[in-house]
């Protein structure tokens, strides 16, 4: 598959050789009724294993507040 500079057919088939108005894969599954036989799916993400970092059960606070060189957080109002 690629991209063509073409703004009425922006699809390209390298394989095959046609440009189309739609992903070629789909062109090729309605126009012959077969899947197109260069087309590979991507396959599945792999979950990545990470260590999580302990969290605060809830109650409990921290001294960022007061700690912060940036100093607490002004509250704004907004009015939409």
């Amino acid at each position: 598959m690629a991209i063509t500079w073409d703004v009425r057919t922006p699809y390209s088939c390298k394989l095959m050789g046609f440009r189309s108005r739609v992903i070629p894969s789909i062109e090729v599954l309605r126009n012959d009724g077969r899947f197109c036989s260069g087309f590979t799916a991507k396959p599945a993400p792999v979950a990545a294993t990470t260590k999580t970092k302990p969290t605060l059960s809830v109650g409990k606070t921290t001294n960022r507040r007061n700690t912060d060189p940036g100093g607490p957080f002004p509250q704004i109002n907004l009015i939409i």
